[in-house]
Parts: structure tokens; sequence; C-alpha cells
């Protein structure tokens, strides 16, 4: 094989290669600048909330009482501002006969319970006053928001990757073929001797 021809199926590779090198790199920076640092952030917000439960170590059923209606005023509670008033559900049970109303510790736009439902809380045995409901506490819902997020988010920097594999590969296949034409062009002008002096 001599030096041109060489040259020429080197060339005739490169472009594959650098657009293949170039599509690697920019999904690399959109998972890296993207996926990574919101995950990340979804850690930390959630470790931030998070709180530890390990007094709530009785498990009792309490009834809803009512839900408290106070008017949104956009600081720590979880609502819709837009509708202006935010719900407490307030949890009533019994133990060691005494009976404890305590108001739970999310606010939001839509009531989480009905008046007189029936909910599974744990309770401190210590502090008999202090509840944490597992289904319903700014943890659980922020851990829910988040898985929410999450899908959405990853689903929009997915899309575009996708669809840049996709654009990639047909480029490369366009440059391939592109390449065995230049190729078999190429051999068939290698394989004509002018010093031939037969004619067929």
């Amino acid at each position: 094989m001599d030096n041109n021809s060489y040259n020429e199926q080197k060339s005739s590779k490169n472009p594959a290669g650098i657009i293949i090198i170039a599509a690697a790199v920019v999904i690399f920076l959109v998972a890296v600048g993207g996926i990574i640092p919101f995950i990340m952030a979804k850690n930390l917000v959630g470790d931030a909330i998070r709180k530890d439960t390990t007094q709530y170590n009785v498990p009792i059923t309490a009834v809803i009482t009512e839900n408290r209606v106070r008017e949104a005023d956009g600081g720590n509670s979880i609502a819709d501002t837009k509708t202006g008033k935010v719900y407490t559900p307030v949890y009533e049970y019994e133990y060691r006969g005494k009976t404890y109303s305590v108001a739970g510790s999310v606010a939001s736009s839509e009531k989480k319970y009905e008046v007189g439902q029936k909910v599974d809380v744990l309770i401190s045995d210590a502090n008999p006053g202090k509840m944490y409901d597992p289904e319903y506490n700014p943890t659980k819902i922020i851990d829910d928001f988040g898985h929410k997020i999450s899908g959405t988010f990853i689903l929009i920097l997915v899309v575009p990757i996708i669809i840049l594999a996709v654009l990639t590969a047909f480029v490369i296949i366009i440059i391939l073929r592109a390449s065995k034409k230049n190729k078999a062009n190429n051999d068939e002008e290698n394989d004509y001797d002018p010093n031939d002096d037969y004619r067929g």
C-alpha cells in the first residue's frame, strides 16, 4: 500500500471518529453538568429536612378531628399560595388513659385526610404528646416531589441524548458508506494499468 492510498483511508476514517468523540463529549458533559448536580442538590435538600424518628417507637391509631385552615403566608408550609388557604390535620389519640390532640407537621393546599378518618401514626413513649405520621410529613412530601421532578428532569436530559446518538449514528453511516464508495473507486483506478497493451 503506497502513502497516498494510506493517507486517503486515514482521512476518510477521521470524520467518523471525530463525530463519535464529539458526541461522547457532549453526552458526558450533559450527564456530569446536569444529572449529577441535580441529584446532589436533591439529596442535600432531603438531608436538611430529614429528622431522627427513632424516638417514635409506639404505633397507634389516631382519628382526624379537624383540618385547621389558615391563610397561606408563603412560609415553610408545603402550599400552593394561589389557593390562599392551607390545611393542617389535627390528630387525636389516646395513650395510657390520656387523650392527646396534636396538629400535623405539614400544611398543604389540599386536605390529606377527612375529618373522622383513622390514621396509623407513631408516638413517643417518653413523650406521648409527640406524634409522627409516616405517610404525611415534610420528608416524605419532599421525597415524593423529588421523585416526580427527577423523572421529568431525567426525561428532559435523556431525550436530547437519544436524539444526538441517533443523529450521530446516521451521520457515521453516511460517512462510512461514502468512504467505502471512495475506496471502491480508488481500487478500480489502481487496477487499471496504462502499460497493459491488451484490450478486451
